[in-house]
C-alpha cells in the first residue's frame, strides 16, 4: 500500500512550469525597465538642476552690477541697457547677438566639480547662457536668463525672470 502512496505524488507539469517561467521573467522585465527610466530621468533632473542654478547666477550677477553703481555712486542701471548678453561672475559682460553666442565652458581646476564661465579656453560643457535686459519704464528692468542645452538628442531650456528696479 506504501507504494501505491508513492506513485501517486503529483510533480510539477511542463505547462505550470512554463508558466511560472513566463510571470518571473515579464516581472523581471518590468523592473528592468524601471532601473533604465530610473537612470534616465535622474540624469535628465541632474542637468535641470545645472540649468536652474545657473540661470538663478545670471540673474544675481546682472543684480550685482545693481548694487555695485550704487557703492560707487552711479545710476543704478549703469552698463545695465537693454540687449542680449552674456555675464560672468568676473564682471565680464558681453552683448551677443542670441543664444549661439552664449556656449558656457566648464572650468574644472576649481574643486571637484568646477564652475562655469565664458572662456574659451576651456572646455565646451553642455550648457549656454543668455541673459536678456527689456526695458519696461525709466524705473523698471526686465532681465531673463535663458539656458539651454542638449542633452541624447533632445534639446532642453529653463528660463528664469525678475525685475529690477531702484528701490533705494
Amino acid at each position: 500500500m506504501k507504494a501505491d502512496n508513492h506513485k501517486k505524488q503529483a510533480g510539477f507539469s511542463i505547462l505550470e512550469i512554463m508558466v511560472a517561467i513566463f510571470i518571473i521573467t515579464m516581472g523581471l522585465i518590468g523592473v528592468l525597465s524601471l532601473i533604465t527610466q530610473n537612470i534616465q530621468v535622474e540624469y535628465i533632473n541632474k542637468n535641470n538642476l545645472i540649468a536652474s542654478q545657473l540661470a538663478q547666477e545670471g540673474l544675481e550677477l546682472v543684480r550685482n552690477i545693481r548694487d555695485n553703481n550704487w557703492l560707487a555712486g552711479n545710476n543704478w542701471d549703469d552698463g545695465i541697457t537693454p540687449g542680449a548678453y552674456i555675464v560672468d561672475y568676473n564682471g565680464k559682460i558681453d552683448s551677443v547677438a542670441g543664444i549661439g553666442e552664449a556656449k558656457l565652458q566648464r572650468r574644472n581646476d576649481v574643486g571637484e566639480e568646477g564652475y562655469y564661465w565664458h572662456e574659451a579656453s576651456d572646455p565646451d560643457s553642455p550648457f549656454s547662457r543668455l541673459i536678456t535686459i527689456t526695458q519696461t519704464s525709466p524705473e523698471l528692468l526686465n532681465i531673463s536668463c535663458l539656458i539651454r542645452w542638449e542633452d541624447r538628442g533632445g534639446a532642453y531650456q529653463y528660463v528664469a525672470d525678475t525685475i529690477l528696479y531702484d528701490w533705494r
